[in-house]
């Protein structure tokens, strides 16, 4: 239905950015700001933000997924006042919706891609925040990963990835865009939470990587995994990301 849409409307546009309560933005002068989201009212969405980090007039762009493809959703905040020493009540309207593309995550390569992971819970349903939910990539695709795990991950669910792949380190904050259960294990699709041309390039050095392995070589498992061990954690990305979003 929407997702046969040529063009999704503003307020569809604005519903699923509210879904999970909040929302993370690239601002026009650069950066990512979240906005915990308290109320939706056809274009219009207000909130609460970091108040050094808005003010009015400013263009924001943020991401939403549905039947597969990514839409970019630009609004502007149309107010921002002071409401605590640290957040601003924000007032932002939706002016443009476009489509960017199709994040399908293909699973054929399952067997060749198996690397171990491990993600930091941001903000998940099920899982405390700051806490370490160790799997498997078992898939990557410019758009995002295919993990797996015992964990008890939800849709809507945002983490940080830690991970390498043929010593390429892979670490940025992803979403889970679904989940399904698979012989007792959750196999979540996660997509990157704001796609860059660096992260881009680094699936594109992971892929070439890959094809010039040898198929036949074995797989270091508990090297790996000791290249994921967090040693000092205190100046981490998602650390940053908790305090923000607290």
């Amino acid at each position: 239905m929407r997702g046969e849409m040529s063009q999704p409307s503003l307020e569809w546009a604005v519903e699923l950015l509210s879904r999970t309560g909040s929302a993370d933005f690239e601002r026009d002068i650069g950066g990512v700001l979240t906005i915990a989201i308290s109320r939706v009212f056809g274009t219009q969405l207000t909130g609460t933000a970091d108040r050094m980090r808005i003010v009015g007039g400013m263009e924001l762009a943020g991401r939403v997924v549905e039947a597969g493809r990514r839409y970019r959703v630009t609004v502007v905040c149309e107010r921002a006042v002071l409401e605590t020493a640290y957040d601003a009540r924000v007032r932002l309207r939706a002016v443009d919706v476009t489509e960017e593309g199709t994040e399908t995550i293909v699973l054929a390569s399952r067997q060749t891609l198996q690397r171990p992971a491990q993600m930091t819970a941001i903000y998940c349903s099920d899982v405390v925040d700051g806490d370490v939910v160790d799997g498997t990539i078992i898939d990557l695709t410019r758009l995002g990963v295919t993990f797996q795990t015992t964990r008890l991950l939800r849709r809507g669910d945002r983490l940080f990835l830690r991970a390498r792949f043929f010593a390429e380190p892979l670490e940025t904050t992803v979403r889970v865009a679904s989940t399904r259960l698979v012989s007792g294990s959750v196999i979540a699709e996660c997509v990157f939470q704001m796609p860059t041309r660096e992260l881009a390039e680094i699936v594109e050095r992971i892929g070439s990587a890959r094809s010039d392995a040898s198929a036949g070589a074995p797989l270091d498992i508990a090297s790996v995994r000791r290249s994921l061990t967090v040693e000092h954690v205190d100046d981490g990305p998602w650390r940053r990301l908790l305090r923000r979003s607290g």
